[in-house]
């Protein structure tokens, strides 16, 4: 139960790819049981839609062992209840939120991503390395936004920094110059940007409201690790940026983000 369409789709077909070379590692070693796995592809959508409660009831109606997904936070969230009540185990490659860690979830939900609260201390303690004591913070209004803006605000904070400004936007709005104005007015030396796909529209506000990687520094995050995220931009929105991200040693000139 991986995503197909939402806000994470372009994070969907190297996920599905995961699973497939899973089930042929396991069969090619016998299955499970002396019996081979298959599988049922279903899609998470997003939190806009009511997708992912209507895939968890197509499977649990197949009578599935296990459940791969969602990849979104807030999707998972609302769906665990109903399927760690049907006895499945629950495994997710993506979720990053800290309410996982204490969920009640009977023993039956996994994750492979570290939590948002590790990021979280990276990416601050990045910032103020680089001598950042002021800071702006653009990040998407859901769980995993607000919860790892939570942290690096937290981790900056405590090493000396202060976060001159913070937004919590809707990553479904048309437009963002007004979140991006409030950003340039606090004028913050270093802008940490957290969100999926949206984040390459950001960007752009970014730029034309003159707040350019060349005099501002840009921080991004797990969710704008996509190559496809930024090939839409205009040519040069990125000319000359240095995008760094936790985890990443040197700075780097980029034309796609981190």
């Amino acid at each position: 139960m991986l995503p197909q369409t939402g806000s994470l789709a372009y994070l969907g077909p190297p996920m599905f790819g995961g699973v497939d070379l899973a089930l042929k590692e396991i069969n090619g070693a016998g299955g499970v049981l002396g019996k081979p796995v298959t599988k049922s592809d279903t899609d998470s959508g997003d939190t806009t839609t009511n997708i992912a409660s209507q895939s968890v009831d197509k499977l649990l109606a197949q009578k599935v062992d296990a459940i791969v997904g969602a990849a979104s936070s807030s999707v998972s969230e609302s769906i665990i209840d109903k399927i760690t009540r049907a006895g499945v185990v629950q495994f997710s490659p993506a979720n990053t939120s800290d309410k996982f860690t204490t969920i009640e979830d009977a023993g039956l939900y996994f994750r492979t991503a570290p939590p948002d609260k590790l990021q979280g201390r990276v990416l601050g303690d990045l910032v103020v390395a680089d001598g950042n004591d002021t800071i702006g913070i653009l990040a998407m209004q859901d769980s995993y936004g607000s919860g790892l803006a939570d942290q690096v605000t937290r981790t900056a904070q405590e090493g000396g920094a202060t976060v001159v400004e913070r937004v919590d936007y809707d990553p479904k709005a048309a437009d963002f110059s007004a979140d991006v104005s409030k950003i340039k007015a606090a004028n913050p030396k270093g802008i940490v940007l957290i969100g999926f796909e949206e984040t390459s529209k950001v960007v752009q506000e970014l730029v034309k409201q003159g707040l350019t990687s060349d005099k501002y520094k840009w921080y991004m995050v797990d969710g704008n690790m996509s190559n496809t995220n930024f090939a839409k931009t205009p040519k040069g929105t990125m000319e000359g940026s240095r995008a760094r991200c936790p985890g990443r040693r040197r700075q780097r000139r980029s034309r796609s983000g981190c």
